[in-house]
């Protein structure tokens, strides 16, 4: 059984270059946890899910240091600071998106999204084709390909 049997056409993506807000709002409005995003050019780019959104709110926590005779020694690594505030003030998706993406072509193996989805935890994957975002496949239409296989 191949992806191209099992996704969903229809899918509601979002351009790197729109708002966090209008993202929130299209993911509202049609009841979906995330959307793909693509360039101007359709190429997908990043994946937004509402974790990612919802990450912008958390408190922040400044690092844990020592202090050893007036030299501050991170107990963490700054970057992740530095991510956690870049994450907080976004306002472009772009700023906020995860990459890399994983996705599935067409005329790949049903297996293979239902391997990303165990082993990632993933809820949906886009579908590209040579690059283009075509689709996406989501655990529902996974478990319809289980019920097929069964049958």
């Amino acid at each position: 059984m191949l992806v191209k049997d099992f996704y969903n056409k229809e899918v509601i993506s979002i351009n790197k270059d729109q708002t966090v807000e209008e993202a929130t709002q299209l993911m509202i409005e049609h009841n979906v946890g995330g959307l793909p995003v693509v360039d101007d050019e359709n190429n997908l780019v990043g994946m937004l899910t509402e974790k990612d959104i919802l990450s912008r709110h958390k408190k922040i926590m400044p690092l844990p240091y020592i202090d050893v005779l007036g030299v501050f020694l991170y107990l963490e690594d700054p970057r992740r600071a530095n991510e956690e505030l870049k994450k907080s003030l976004a306002v472009k998706i772009e700023d906020l998106m995860s990459t890399p993406v994983y996705s599935v072509t067409l005329e790949d193996d049903i297996n293979i999204p239902l391997e990303f989805m165990v082993r990632k935890g993933f809820n949906r994957i886009p579908v590209e084709q040579e690059g283009k975002l075509v689709g996406i496949i989501t655990r529902h239409d996974l478990l319809k390909a289980v019920i097929a296989k069964e049958e």
